[in-house]
């Protein structure tokens, strides 16, 4: 069975098929025709005349006309629905940016007020050495500027 097989596809690789395919015979093609015809040229209407070729175009038209309108339409729906997409997600990076933004600043200014209040909360407040070093040169100052003064008014 397999050396059958075998066979056959020996032959089908020596002789494809398409090597014993005959040319379809020329027959001329009839260009779509449209003659208008008048009540007195033995019909009983006014009219259109159609041979096959110029109906069977117009059924065909008519066939994918709608189907190339579909087409359009679904393209162009497609290509707003990518516009929209797009527009809508920008906005939503530029937003989540923005939030992060601002929570990275609502951060820095929490730590900075912290960090103010334990140096408020660590300084004593009590400025007494100061105050005392302060007064005993303002002392000294007005001593020693009323002595020379004592000492100019003597001369």
């Amino acid at each position: 069975m397999k050396q059958v097989i075998s066979m056959m596809l020996c032959f089908c690789l020596v002789f494809p098929a398409p090597l014993f395919a005959q040319e379809a015979p020329a027959e001329p093609v009839e260009k779509p025709k449209v003659v208008e015809v008048k009540a007195g040229d033995s019909i009983p209407f006014d009219g259109v005349l159609l041979n096959p070729a110029a109906a069977a175009q117009m059924l065909a038209n008519q066939k994918f006309l709608e189907a190339e309108c579909k087409l359009k339409i679904d393209f162009e729906i497609s290509k707003l629905q990518a516009q929209h997409d797009l527009l809508y997600n920008n906005l939503q990076l530029n937003l989540s940016s923005t939030e992060k933004k601002y929570s990275a600043i609502l951060d820095i200014k929490d730590e900075e007020i912290e960090r103010i209040n334990k140096i408020a909360l660590e300084s004593s407040g009590d400025y007494s050495h100061w105050w005392a070093a302060g007064g005993f040169l303002l002392g000294a100052a007005v001593a020693l500027g009323i002595f020379f003064a004592a000492a100019e008014a003597g001369n």
